[in-house]
């Protein structure tokens, strides 16, 4: 969708930004070229095969866009992404919600018009750029003019608090502005960046949630392998559909004694020779908070 339409699925600080027409930062916008690139390659295809029409120019209520997919009784909104979201997505098809919001809006220009009947069904692709074939899936689900008119009025609203001189919320934590929003630099402080906030963004909130329960999983399935390993290992056998192999322990081998190498250029007056090396990579940990430490917060 062009325009301030596209800014539907956007923060509505960014939205903000760009109904102000504020000159965006330099960003990395490999993302955005990404999903272009498969979209011009995919789409045609999908068209040939299916007889569907690409890049429909709709609009509804104002706000302009080009629909993916359009065929006799559906419209089609394709979605690149990486396998980790395509993951939590299907797992969890309530946060493709703001995709829906736009793929609505889509269908609500194009009943409007006459191209498409009231009860057309709104379709969103999704295309895991790092997957295979079989990766591909669909969720689809009949037109509702409610969902088309939600994200019009999300619209209007951001258009009414800039007129009014008025804050605009930001609706994503503050890593996630730094790497993908054009307007970071306008519209964030470093400060924020140790702030505690809560997380209001739902696919980002499901994102932390299913990282902490697996983490937790995992250490509890780390304990019970510890546990059971004291009376298995060394066995070379089968039980059920399991096998256990056991290896050879690892043979001595020599090593560099750095105390000594160290003793012996001191006592030569000299320096070890060393070499910078870079720190290491930031460390995630998504630990459960506990009770009485949420109530403080």
């Amino acid at each position: 969708m062009t325009g301030p339409g596209r800014a539907r699925c956007k923060p509505r600080s960014a939205i903000g930004y760009r109904l102000d027409r504020a000159f965006a930062s330099e960003t990395d916008t490999w993302a955005g070229q990404r999903g272009t690139a498969v979209h011009d390659y995919v789409l045609p295809i999908l068209a040939a095969a299916t007889g569907a029409r690409i890049e429909v120019p709709t609009e509804y209520r104002g706000i302009p866009g080009h629909a993916d997919l359009v065929d006799g009784g559906s419209v089609t909104d394709a979605k690149s992404t990486t396998l980790a979201n395509s993951k939590l997505w299907a797992d969890d098809t309530s946060l493709l919600k703001p995709k829906l919001i736009q793929a609505h809006g889509y269908a609500a220009g194009l009943v409007d018009a006459g191209e498409l009947p009231a009860d057309c069904t709104v379709r969103i692709l999704v295309i895991p750029v790092d997957g295979k074939f079989g990766d591909w899936w669909a969720y689809e689900e009949p037109f509702d003019r409610a969902v088309a008119d939600e994200g019009a009025e999300r619209l209007e609203w951001v258009r009414d608090r800039l007129e009014a001189g008025m804050p605009l919320p930001k609706d994503k934590p503050y890593a996630w502005c730094a790497d993908w929003c054009g307007f970071f630099d306008l519209c964030r402080t470093p400060a924020e960046a140790e702030e505690l906030a809560e997380i209001e963004d739902p696919e980002i909130k499901a994102a932390v949630i299913g990282y902490g329960e697996a983490g937790a999983r995992y250490s509890a399935a780390e304990k019970d392998k510890k546990r059971y390993a004291s009376l298995i290992r060394g066995l070379h056998a089968k039980a059920g559909e399991w096998k256990v192999t056991t290896t050879a322990p690892g043979e001595a081998k020599w090593e560099l004694d750095e105390d000594a190498v160290r003793a012996e250029y001191a006592e030569r007056g000299a320096d070890v020779p060393e070499v910078l090396k870079p720190g290491s990579a930031p460390k995630l940990s998504v630990t459960r908070i506990k009770p009485g430490k949420a109530a403080e917060s």
